[in-house]
């Protein structure tokens, strides 16, 4: 190899290993951990407690463990690195973290909201809450994501500014995001998610699921139960492994591919600039565009409508 070629290959690798250097920071400024917070508070409680958590222009995160307390943690960030009690006063904040009657309450507002502008001196609040398996919760953020995770009981949660991923749910679940997407793993419940400016991933969904978004991609795998899911400006993947009484999915600028048992009945109504699928049994009007009629006598209703792709139905 000659001296230029291997100038050229030391400074490519000299890159590399700067940018692998300055990731591995980044992260670990994000890294979060108990040392960091503001303030931590612990509550002895019963199974069946109500967690209530509000804030403006932070995040979050509402965890089950096997335990008999709440346990708040309060982080604040000020220049995007966490700040301490002896560093803020927080003035001009209303701070709340009490319990009472079994209510666990976390909430921080900014005292005249409707006169203030974000900045960089703007100091953000953010919560993550330990509770017990058996809890129920309402959570709400102006400004920043939200996990609800290992928890049994209806679970809420809304966020203006930010992403929503729920794990290990047992029980109702209604979440709502105007700005980030939605994600669901491993829930048994009714479920109700709503997004108006990004995707919804769901996998592992024993329960009736009813999704919406204005502006992105459904992604449904492994789901029992029935399904209502709909998006204006993408495609919808749906997998649905034991179906209960209907399908229904709709988009205006995408394709939908479903995935359903072979061996169960169906009554179909497909419609799409193309439709395809394979079809034993078939009574009714098979056309290029569309599909109306039933499957094995009829059974589980699946009605997919796209203006802006085709519809594909298989089986598995």
């Amino acid at each position: 190899m000659d001296r230029a070629k291997r100038f050229k290959l030391q400074v490519a690798v000299s890159m590399v290993f700067t940018f692998v250097i300055m990731l591995t920071a980044v992260k670990m400024g994000w890294a979060q951990s108990s040392d960091d917070a503001y303030k931590i508070e612990r509550f002895a409680v019963n199974d069946g407690v109500k967690i209530s958590v509000e804030t403006s222009g932070g995040s979050i995160d509402v965890i089950g463990k096997d335990t008999d307390e709440v346990t708040v943690e309060m982080y604040v960030r000020k220049r995007n690195r966490y700040v301490q009690a002896d560093d803020e006063d927080l003035e001009g904040w209303e701070i709340e973290i009490s319990e009472r009657n079994n209510t666990v309450t976390a909430h921080a507002k900014r005292e005249n909201s409707r006169n203030w502008n974000w900045n960089r001196n703007t100091p953000s609040i953010s919560f993550v809450v330990y509770a017990p398996v058996k809890s129920t919760s309402d959570v709400r953020t102006s400004g920043g994501s939200i996990e609800l995770v290992n928890l049994e009981g209806k679970q809420s949660g809304r966020t203006s500014g930010g992403s929503i991923r729920a794990e290990e749910i047992r029980g109702e679940l209604d979440i709502r995001t105007s700005g980030g997407s939605i994600t669901l793993n491993e829930i048994v419940g009714t479920t109700e998610a709503r997004t108006s400016g990004g995707r919804i991933k769901a996998e592992n969904v024993d329960g009736d699921l009813d999704v919406k978004t204005s502006g992105g991609s459904i992604s449904l795998e492994g789901i029992s139960g029935s399904v209502d899911a709909s998006t204006s400006g993408g495609s919808i993947n749906a997998e649905i492994t034991k179906p209960s009484d209907f399908i229904n999915l709709r988009t205006s600028g995408g394709s939908i591919t479903v995935t359903v048992p072979e061996e169960n009945g169906y009554d179909l109504d497909l419609d799409g600039n193309r439709v395809r699928a394979e079809l034993k049994n078939f009574t009714g009007e098979y056309e290029k565009d569309e599909i109306k009629g039933t499957v094995n006598g009829g059974g589980v209703k699946i009605r997919a409508k796209t203006s802006g792709g085709s519809i594909r139905l298989n089986y598995k």
